[in-house]
């Protein structure tokens, strides 16, 4: 019971945080900062990297929801990475450009922040079961 119950929490924390980062995508609809002071080749490889981790996200959960046991490391993993990209955002790490950080951006990033943590907690348990 408790390991079902796991892996749905597991498979609706990475399509929650999947749909999150959507709307996040750098120069679209919520992150409108001006990112030409970035190389062209950092600012496409960070939306590359972005975009693989949202992929990566549904990709998981279809096999943690189907029970593969193996799937609670790669969510720890991508949780982990999730807690990575916007921590360094929020924290001016990683992108670093002269606009400030939309309202917008900083509340969705800011749960989305908050969720990864519950989602590395989600993963451990289901790698303890």
């Amino acid at each position: 019971m408790e390991s079902t119950f796991l892996s749905t929490a597991a498979g609706a924390f990475l399509i929650w945080e999947a749909l999150l980062l959507i709307p996040m995508v750098p120069g679209k609809l919520v992150d409108t900062r001006d990112f030409s002071p970035l190389p062209r080749w950092q600012y496409n490889l960070f939306n590359v990297f972005l975009s693989t981790l949202g992929v990566a996200s549904f990709v998981v959960a279809w096999f943690v929801l189907d029970g593969q046991e193996w799937a609670f490391i790669a969510t720890l993993v991508l949780a982990a990475l999730y807690v990575a990209v916007f921590s360094a955002d929020l924290f001016a790490i990683f992108p670093v450009v002269p606009d400030p950080l939309p309202v917008q951006l900083l509340i969705l990033e800011a749960i989305a922040l908050a969720s990864a943590g519950v989602g590395i907690v989600i993963a451990i348990q289901g790698i303890r079961m």
